[in-house]
């Protein structure tokens, strides 16, 4: 499996683990996609098949966005990257309107934990991870992720 297809998979977890646990919500995932395309190789004259990406985060930075009745809408970027720095670079470069939504990282580590920050304009905090598929919030008074 390569990081295009391990990235979408946990797009796609991360959208499961929202429907099963708030019955009721809607949630987007855009995902990358790539279109085969024929080219001639230059030395050899031989026709081959190559795959070009197309980017198509929304807003260049979104990957999911969430809709659960009553509360902000939740963007999220999820990353299987171990950085944040490049991350937090394309959320600022978006004029995010924090009063009426919420936008979140959510990063796969190694262990299979599931970090969360929440994007405050400037930074990412630490907001909360989940532990085997369960939400625990990292400071204050538990809150659900979408918050």
């Amino acid at each position: 499996m390569n990081n295009r297809q391990r990235g979408n998979a946990f797009q796609d977890w991360v959208m499961k683990w929202f429907l099963d646990n708030y019955p009721g919500c809607s949630v987007h995932n855009q995902k990358t996609v790539s279109t085969m395309c024929k080219v001639v190789d230059k030395k050899t004259g031989e026709v081959k098949d190559i795959w070009i990406s197309k980017r198509q985060d929304i807003l260049g930075c979104i990957d999911l966005i969430v809709i659960i009745p009553k509360r902000k809408p939740l963007f999220i970027q999820a990353t299987l990257d171990s950085s944040v720095t490049k991350r937090l670079q394309e959320l600022q470069e978006v004029p995010w309107p924090l009063e009426f939504v919420n936008v979140h990282l959510w990063q796969k580590r190694g262990d299979g934990t599931i970090s969360i920050k929440k994007f405050t304009g400037d930074s990412l905090v630490d907001y909360g991870k989940v532990i085997r598929r369960k939400f625990f919030r990292e400071e204050g008074p538990k809150e659900n992720p979408d918050g």
